[in-house]
């Protein structure tokens, strides 16, 4: 039995997700992943939003992994799997992307929409206190345009990483986010340890800053996407 608090169109909130042991045992193992800083190519993020951290991305069909990850494969996907409350986010899924977030204090996450895709987050972290900040800001379903994508002008030409999805802009976000102040109303999420929360398809959200009350704290997620993917059959 899950510890459904909060369930909405837009987000699902489960606490007391894992028990001490997996927590204390997922933590261990991020440590000794492979840490890379998110770079000004990867435009999930803007260049004033503050450094931040991901290990290493892998998916739960290539599990098990022969480490401490496993315990989080398996948890997931049994969520995935068993909790009638998250069918209406995850039914018909394919495969479940995982990977370890690092946010330091004066590292935040922008307004954004996951690509239109479902997604994860679980707060790993061990402390969090509520004047510490860097929480989920939701806007409620369909209450304002947002496209998250750039128009590209005739001439222009892609050349970052994102070539198969389309432009993430860099600066000149604006006009983009006048339709959010304008609406101006929503809700938060804290990252409130041993937490797991899903956001459901096209929801426009974002993470505020992590206040230097923080000091040397991290706000530490296991975030990730769920495929819906459908394998393709060929005839021979």
């Amino acid at each position: 039995m899950y510890n459904v608090v909060m369930k909405t169109p837009e987000v699902l909130v489960v606490d007391n997700f894992l028990t001490q042991e997996c927590q204390d045992k997922l933590i261990n193992q991020v440590q000794c992943d492979e840490w890379t800083q998110s770079q000004t190519d990867d435009k999930y993020w803007h260049i004033t939003d503050g450094s931040n951290y991901k290990a290493s991305k892998r998916f739960v069909k290539d599990a098990p992994f022969d480490d401490n990850y496993d315990i989080w494969a398996d948890a997931i996907k049994t969520f995935a799997d068993t909790c009638d409350d998250a069918q209406d986010f995850v039914k018909g899924y394919t495969d479940i992307a995982m990977r370890c977030h690092a946010y330091p204090i004066g590292s935040k996450n922008p307004w954004h929409t996951d690509m239109g895709g479902v997604t994860y987050s679980y707060y790993l972290h061990k402390h969090w206190q509520i004047n510490w900040d860097s929480m989920l800001l939701v806007m409620p379903k369909d209450s304002v345009e947002y496209k998250q994508m750039m128009r590209k002008l005739p001439g222009t030409k892609q050349k970052d990483t994102y070539a198969s999805v389309g432009t993430l802009e860099m600066f000149e976000q604006a006009q983009k986010q006048k339709h959010l102040i304008e609406h101006g109303l929503g809700y938060f999420i804290a990252p409130k340890p041993n937490r797991l929360v899903l956001i459901g398809k096209n929801v426009v959200h974002g993470i505020t800053r992590v206040d230097k009350d923080a000091g040397e704290n991290v706000r530490l997620t296991l975030t990730g996407f769920f495929n819906f993917f459908k394998a393709q059959v060929v005839n021979v």
